[in-house]
């Protein structure tokens, strides 16, 4: 949905403008804030956090206001931010604090091989573009389990399957995966390290 269509739905009918938006944009959102928040949140925070991004994103276009951008870089912009402010507040609650002083430094050093870095950073780019290229619900799936740590269960509320079909997908995903490494002469295990 572009964001003039959008903006004729929602002069049209703003409630079904809203569902729409919802739809098609609630697992972007999710996966958005879970990995802002992935560390210092629990599963109700993150669901907060996602119900706050679509409030505002809601409360925004009741207001008349139009913005500026694509509607998908809007609606990652509210995401990150909201994501970000509640990380902080989370920290900031928790007392966790995190000190960059100078013994703290060397924990952070890299002593591993800059070629070899390159070498693992443009086989992950490789491997989201295929992941990518599965189509949903598919990349979101495997993206969710694997990236995320995710359990079909967990899955399957965010892509509206049920957990058996997600791991019937999964399997068949990943075998397609499988293939598409293979033509580019990439191992699984390749691709895992």
């Amino acid at each position: 949905m572009t964001d003039k269509e959008y903006e004729r739905l929602f002069a049209r009918s703003p409630q079904e403008a809203q569902n729409v938006l919802f739809d098609q944009y609630f697992n972007y959102v999710y996966t958005i804030v879970f990995n802002k928040l992935r560390s210092c949140a629990a599963k109700e925070d993150i669901e907060e956090c996602v119900s706050d991004v679509f409030a505002d994103i809601f409360a925004y276009f009741a207001d008349g206001s139009k913005q500026n951008e694509n509607l998908k870089g809007f609606i990652s912009t509210v995401a990150i931010r909201k994501a970000i402010n509640m990380f902080h507040s989370l920290t900031s609650k928790s007392g966790r604090t995190f000190s960059l002083e100078e013994e703290d430094t060397e924990n952070l050093r890299d002593d591993t091989d800059i070629a070899q870095n390159a070498e693992r950073a443009e086989l992950r780019r490789t491997l989201l573009r295929l992941v990518d290229e599965l189509g949903e619900p598919d990349s979101s799936i495997i993206i969710q389990k694997y990236y995320y740590g995710m359990n079909s269960k967990e899955i399957a509320e965010t892509v509206s399957l049920e957990p058996a079909a997600v791991r019937v997908r999964c399997s068949r995903a990943i075998k397609r995966l499988k293939d598409k490494l293979a033509e580019l002469d990439i191992s699984l295990k390749e691709a895992e390290s």
